[in-house]
């Protein structure tokens, strides 16, 4: 957001320590960007200048996911001014500051580097203080684009020690689970993806305990969510030990978390105050930007806070609308800079010189669970040079969420699809409470259950076997959050599609009924449960034999070919049979492939162990038994049964199909199908090709033979090439709870 106050042209340029207003003006080269660099400051101005310098930039042009271009030391120029020059104006710049070490050591490469291992860089702590703090910020380029800011947010965080009491000594301080190695860039989730173990770190005053003092312990990389305990060994003035522990139930970067011990005789506490560098302040040595509101004449909404020297507003998570008034010399321009969701910002001209010159209505929706503490900026700027700025603070829901759920301005997380499992963690801060509401008549299809260890409630949306309301109408569930006591309810909705295919149990492992037909993600173009052609109690394998054409050719599915999602139609030319639209070479490789990609949500393609079940080896010949037995490989007795059936289509006679059906405990499994086409010009209609997932060269078929042929009927484990079509038959995805 750029809204400009007053008559003023301002060319927004890199600040590396230019201050000169002729540079500030001068003009940039034809399509090149003024930038000024912004790096975050403590409200209460605490940061120290080696937490703020830059002695180096580079930034990273991202598009398409790749990295496309590199802008290697962006340091100003004669008259301090720095700018880019991008190849093309779009995509994102990812700027690192203070981080050549790390970046050479990433060898980073054009087309070759890919936005997600950039983003995955990682380092030490030690690494990204040892040439002054790395920082990383970005912007989006568009076409016209002429200058802009560049926030740049400090990838550590810092841990200071606090003790201002005399008569109190700290002897040492420690903090365990600490990770060593944390990300360069800031990132959504917060799992780190190497193996780092978490360590215990001490700092120990040895025989100069610390009293009435502050200083900095350490600088850490941000850590994953968890609680992280402290401890401090304290003598008081009596001569008495004590052990004061506390938590940190957060370390993020660009934070300063204060270890503040207060004591007062035998009553010894420590408290941790947690400081954003929040009040931005420029690279440039010695700028100080002063405070503007105008206290008494601004309007209030509940929660909201103005700081002691009045630059900076804190807005509270649940929505706000105020009004602020702003005071600055004559002159003067306002400048909005930054952007947050759910955020307007209207302003507009007051007054003269030390009077209030600006009036600004900021309003704001409430914001969701798993939301990160956002900033917008009111800069002033008299003429070209900037005298002052008002950091608006937007605060974090307090309720921690990871996983799929993510809540709209509507507080709705609708899915849109059918999902089961986990589909979220919800951490609640303390003296909150959750509770599940699933509607009257409604299934218990989602339940919450407590982390023991962490705390956190998970969300588990569950599945129904054979569900005859599985037919794609939409379930809700909603999250009550309130106080203990019931109050300041916040309320939550969360829906998805209630989808689902016939099915049966052998031996744990849920079964498709029924070959998949059609798209293969499309749940209307499958035989669904209520409109299954043969119910439970009855037997598929018998029905198929003695069904008609036509509704043989209802159920028997379609083919597939790898990285297709298109289900192949059985066609005839007038002189062969042959799935149209076939091609010698795929894209894919059910082998290879996640086992989901080619199946409905919610179900998956079977691998090697799944079919294994129904075999006694790799090469079993099942003959043309109508009663046969056999002990598979897992040492279970299994029942079988073999049938064959001739099918015509539109009057042509297609050739002899080969039925299938096993029996594990009174459960029967029908396997039948098409067969499979290998060239562009024929079919084997009794090789029924299966889609196998987990090896690129491999699957299991049905090798059948007509009974006046002899040679038997074969299931099999062997070599086929990735263009033969296959039938998809799937198995219901582990789901770790089940309603009914």
């Amino acid at each position: 957001m750029k809204n400009i106050i007053g008559v003023c042209t301002l060319l927004l340029l890199f600040l590396c320590g230019c201050s000169a207003e002729d540079s500030m003006q001068q003009e940039l080269p034809e399509g090149a960007i003024g930038l000024r660099l912004i790096a975050m400051g403590m409200v209460e101005g605490e940061t120290s200048n080696s937490e703020s310098v830059v002695n180096e930039v580079e930034g990273f042009r991202f598009e398409g996911g790749m990295l496309k271009e590199v802008f290697d030391r962006l340091n100003p120029d004669t008259e301090g001014v720095c700018h880019l020059q991008p190849l093309q104006m779009r995509g994102t710049v990812y700027f690192l500051a203070n981080a050549s070490d790390i970046i050479q050591k990433a060898a980073l490469q054009v087309d070759k580097t890919t936005l997600e291992e950039f983003l995955d860089l990682q380092a030490t702590a030690s690494e990204m203080t040892a040439s002054g703090i790395v920082m990383s910020g970005q912007i989006e380029l568009s076409t016209d684009m002429t200058s802009t800011s560049v926030i740049l947010k400090r990838s550590v965080l810092r841990i200071d020690l606090d003790s201002p009491f005399e008569g109190i000594q700290v002897n040492n301080v420690k903090i365990r689970n600490i990770l060593s190695t944390g990300y360069v860039n800031e990132r959504q989730g917060d799992a780190l993806s190497v193996n780092v173990q978490p360590e215990t770190i001490v700092k120990d005053f040895g025989d100069t305990p610390f009293e009435n003092n502050k200083e900095t312990l350490f600088y850490l990389c941000e850590q994953k969510a968890g609680a992280y305990e402290v401890e401090l060994m304290v003598t008081s003035d009596d001569g008495a030990w004590h052990r004061l522990k506390t938590t940190f139930t957060a370390l993020k970067r660009n934070t300063i978390y204060t270890l503040k011990v207060y004591g007062n005789g035998a009553d010894l506490r420590v408290e941790v105050l947690v400081d954003d560098w929040e009040n931005g302040a420029s690279s440039e040595s010695g700028q100080v930007l002063k405070g503007l509101i105008d206290k008494a004449a601004s309007e209030l909404s509940e929660g909201v806070e103005i700081n002691e020297r009045g630059d900076t507003v804190f807005i509270p998570y649940m929505g706000s609308n105020f009004r602020l008034v702003l005071k600055a010399e004559e002159d003067a321009n306002l400048m909005v800079n930054g952007v947050v969701e759910g955020v307007t910002i209207a302003s507009q001209s007051s007054s003269r010189s030390m009077e209030p010159f600006a009036e600004v209505v900021v309003e704001s929706d409430r914001k969701m669970p798993g939301s990160v503490q956002e900033y917008i900026y009111l800069d002033v700027y008299r003429q070209t040079v900037q005298t002052g700025r008002v950091v608006l603070v937007f605060r974090p829901n307090p309720i921690g969420l990871s996983g799929k759920l993510a809540f709209d301005s509507d507080a709705v997380c609708d899915f849109a699809r059918y999902i089961d499992g986990e589909l979220g963690l919800i951490t609640l801060p303390e003296g909150k409470k959750i509770e599940l509401e699933i509607p009257q008549g409604e299934a218990p299809w989602m339940k919450i259950e407590v982390n023991e260890e962490t705390g956190a409630h998970r969300v588990i949306a569950g599945w129904k076997p054979n569900d005859p309301d599985a037919d794609g109408r939409v379930q809700e569930a909603r999250l009550l959050v309130s106080d203990i006591d019931g109050s300041h309810p916040e309320v939550y909705t969360i829906k998805r599609q209630n989808w689902g295919l016939p099915v049966v149990n052998v031996n744990g492992t849920w079964w498709c009924k029924y070959n998949l037909r059609g798209n293969v993600k499309n749940y209307s173009d499958q035989i669904l449960i209520n409109n299954d052609p043969v119910p439970d109690e009855q037997n598929v394998f018998e029905y198929l034999k003695t069904c008609s054409d036509e509704e043989l050719l209802n159920i028997m599915g379609d083919q597939y070919q790898a990285g297709n999602p298109e289900g192949l139609k059985l066609t005839h030319d007038g002189s062969r049979f042959y799935y149209e639209g076939y091609r010698t070479t795929v894209s894919g490789n059910f082998g290879t492939m996640l086992p989901t990609e080619m199946a409905p949500d919610g179900y998956q393609i079977p691998n090697y162990n799944n079919y294994r079940f129904f075999a006694w080896g790799d090469n079993c010949n099942l003959g043309y038994s109508e009663w046969g037995v056999f002990n598979n490989n897992l040492g279970q007795r299994m029942n079988y049964s073999v049938a064959e059936r001739s099918l015509t289509v539109d009057g042509v006679r297609y050739g002899t199909l080969g039925l299938y059906d096993f029996v594990y405990e009174n459960t029967h499994w029908a396997i039948f199908g098409w067969g499979h086409q290998y060239n562009e010009q024929e079919i084997a209609p009794m090789a029924i090709l299966l889609a196998t997932y987990g090896n690129a060269g491999s699957s299991w078929q049905l090798e059948g033979y007509p009974k006046s042929d002899g040679r038997g009927n074969w299931i099999k484990f062997g070599g086929q090439n990735s263009s033969k079509t296959r039938t998809i038959r799937c198995v219901k995805t582990p789901v770790e709870y089940i309603y009914e």
